[in-house]
């Protein structure tokens, strides 16, 4: 980028030196995760980011997991963010493991949700295609938008995270906030795997819903350590891919339990 732009973020501060950054997924926003930052806020300070591309951050042509993670270190080099547990969901948590493997320093730990170090078949094109051909124009009210977007989109949670991505402009016209083209053109990217085989000493815990197929053992389970030499793989039963919101309590006791371990 010729110029410098920082993400986007949400602080819950605490007069404690500790720091969470929270990254969020694909389509999702840094207001995801509001309810869980909240609770974590108790004992440490959190930082919610919108990615680039997403929510309120600035829109680019270029969205590699490079491009992505040097974001995440511009923020903190800008708010003075040393020794952070970094956790991302997802897309969030590939980030995040670019984040741990080029600068380990910053980063005490990783908390990587429901994400592997590896390439992902594309899967998202339906939702993609369908966001792009929602009309504005004529679809004028939420529910109306949510009726069109039923048709093709049947899963009612995948529907309620996309709609909040749904404001208004100062015209009082519906826009989607994240930016659908440069989502698409870059979606190769996000669905690759870009780590290198540096392997990275830190303490991960890896955290996977016994319903979703993200992770799978044994095969993923072997990546994972191969690449986070100090990884711990937990999985939490009756959660698929948003594990933080379909079993937010046992979520945030792994996490908890985690972060405050020595």
């Amino acid at each position: 980028m010729t110029q410098q732009k920082h993400l986007q973020f949400t602080h819950y501060p605490h007069p404690c030196e500790e720091a969470i950054i929270i990254i969020h997924g694909l389509l999702g926003c840094k207001d995801n995760w509001r309810s869980i930052a909240k609770q974590l806020n108790t004992f440490s300070n959190v930082y919610c980011v919108d990615c680039r591309n997403h929510g309120e951050s600035f829109h680019s042509q270029h969205m590699s997991y490079q491009d992505m993670s040097n974001d995440i270190e511009r923020l903190c080099d800008h708010l003075n963010i040393k020794n952070a547990t970094i956790l991302g969901h997802s897309m969030g948590g590939k980030i995040a493991m670019h984040c741990l493997q080029q600068n380990a320093r910053r980063y005490k730990k990783g908390i990587i949700v429901d994400i592997a170090p590896k390439s992902y078949a594309p899967h998202h094109h339906l939702i993609l295609n369908s966001m792009k051909a929602v009309s504005f124009s004529t679809l004028l009210t939420r529910t109306a938008i949510d009726t069109f977007l039923a048709t093709t989109i049947p899963d009612v949670a995948i529907r309620q995270l996309l709609l909040k991505n749904i404001k208004r402009n100062q015209n009082n016209h519906f826009y989607w906030q994240c930016n659908v083209t440069n989502i698409i053109q870059n979606y190769e990217h996000i669905m690759g795997h870009s780590l290198s085989i540096t392997p990275v000493s830190s303490p991960t815990l890896f955290l996977r819903g016994s319903l979703s197929n993200y992770i799978r053992n044994p095969v993923d389970y072997s990546q994972i350590h191969q690449h986070f030499t100090n990884a711990t793989i937990k999985t939490i039963n009756g959660a698929g891919h948003w594990v933080q919101s379909q079993k937010p309590q046992e979520f945030l006791e792994h996490v908890t339990t985690f972060i405050n371990e020595h």
